[in-house]
């Protein structure tokens, strides 16, 4: 079963996995377990003791007793535990007429797999154009990120390779498949200082071959290939045993040379060093291998384009994710009552005047100090929220991510680009046809590269 989010005092469901047992017996978002097995859950406090009483063996069974909004009476289920498969691909959709979005939020066993279901279904509505978002996602699987890349990349071409102390340590990953997605399709992939790892590997891919435009902020940086040993006593050790290099040859690893907190810091504060004019003259430069356009090693992947941050005030920081999923659940029946169907919602709601004095008096019962100008600099925000957690609510997670991504001002900045990502294309089309698109074979890393 899904563990519950802890919301004051209640395991409260957020969004029921579909297919998963939770949401085949009938549990909702926004229902509060109150009973598990006969005891009350009411006031647990850590995750690990709902873990420990919610999760069990595949096969065994659990009773739990659900307060939900307009029911008088507990309602009880009994739900037979399974093994759950959290979608890696958790959504894709039409963003616009003619352009397809789809999200991938960790690189697990079935990505690639779920990747193209996702792929072809968008073929389907005939998109032309492809939004890839990868911001958010911290890795996971290399072989996964290879098959993933392998669906944007012509067949045979070297996606990554790692390399250790030692010259004959280097491994090479190819592409192995004709893509999935047709190469005369423009393509941007969306990136931020929390894609890490695989999401590295296949952006890194995407620019170095030229094939699309990779837009955002500045990647994590992170390009260790690690092992692990196990010790007699039980316990084990992690030993980094090579870095990853990207088909242009550039390193993805960050200097770490200050200790793992600066270099976890360094990744997310304001400062971009590959944006500084005076950082990127002291890293090595490499070339793309179509256009050979340059590149920077050494420091995650720079996106090509570089888009506006969508920051927060002092006032809307203390609006938590707690606050508005607790208000949406209070309205979601009454609001979504006059919208049965989540296409009408989706084109027509906007939290109105009478909404917004609700939520206020809300924000005061939970005790959130703010002014009025407070409230009126955050109203934007505030009826951002409040529209996609009741999406949620009531539709479920592919119906907030569409929200989401529609109020998503990063996603908004990349669409009015995809005229450069076509430009791109075009330059990259041209140089096939002129028969100028030999990719070398692969060569080690120059001297002084592995530091």
């Amino acid at each position: 079963m899904h563990t519950p989010h802890i919301i004051g005092n209640y395991l409260t469901v957020l969004s029921p996995i579909e297919g998963a047992p939770a949401a085949r017996v009938g549990l909702l978002a926004g229902d509060r377990i109150v009973k598990i097995d006969g005891r009350s859950a009411v006031g647990i406090k850590k995750v690990s003791e709902v873990t420990r009483r919610l999760k069990g063996p595949k096969g065994s069974r659990v009773r739990v007793f659900v307060q939900r909004k307009g029911q008088d009476d507990l309602l009880e289920f009994e739900i037979v535990r399974d093994r759950i498969e959290v979608p890696s691909v958790p959504y894709e959709f039409k963003v616009a007429p003619d352009i397809g979005y789809v999200k991938i939020d960790r690189f697990s066993t079935h990505t690639a797999t779920e990747l193209k279901a996702a792929l072809e279904r968008l073929k389907k509505e005939r998109i032309s154009k492809l939004l890839l978002d990868l911001r958010g996602n911290g890795g996971g699987y290399l072989e996964q990120a290879v098959t993933v890349a392998d669906q944007f990349i012509e067949k045979d071409r070297l996606l990554v390779y790692t390399r250790g102390r030692r010259a004959d340590s280097r491994e090479n990953h190819y592409t192995q498949h004709n893509p999935v997605v047709s190469p005369d399709m423009p393509l941007m992939v969306l990136v931020n200082s929390a894609s890490a790892s695989a999401s590295e590997i296949v952006a890194g891919a995407v620019q170095d071959y030229d094939r699309g435009l990779i837009v955002g902020h500045t990647t994590f940086g992170k390009g260790l290939v690690q092992k692990q040993f196990l010790l007699k006593n039980g316990g084990a050790v992690l030993l980094t045993i090579a870095r990853y290099f990207t088909p242009s040859d550039r390193p993805i690893q960050r200097p770490f040379v200050q200790g793992r907190d600066a270099y976890v810091d360094a990744a997310h504060d304001d400062y971009d060093p590959n944006a500084d004019p005076d950082s990127i003259a002291a890293k090595p430069v490499y070339y793309t291998q179509i256009l050979h356009r340059k590149v920077y090693g050494s420091g995650g992947v720079t996106p090509d384009v570089a888009l506006k941050r969508d920051t927060l005030n002092t006032s809307e920081k203390r609006l938590t994710w707690n606050h508005f999923f607790e208000f949406a659940h209070q309205y979601a029946a009454e609001i979504t009552r006059h919208y049965p169907e989540f296409d009408t919602f989706f084109k027509q709601y906007q939290p109105d005047r009478r909404t917004l004095s609700a939520f206020r008096q809300f924000l005061r019962d939970q005790g959130v100090r703010f002014t009025d100008r407070d409230f009126k600099d955050s109203t934007d925000l505030i009826q951002r929220e409040i529209r996609r957690h009741i999406a949620q609510i009531r539709w479920g997670r592919r119906a907030e991510g569409r929200v989401r991504i529609s109020q998503d001002t990063e996603v908004t900045q990349a669409l009015a680009l995809f005229d450069q990502a076509e430009a791109l294309l075009a330059s990259r089309t041209y140089h096939y046809n002129r028969g100028r698109t030999h990719v070398p074979a692969p060569a080690a890393p120059r001297q002084g590269q592995i530091r």
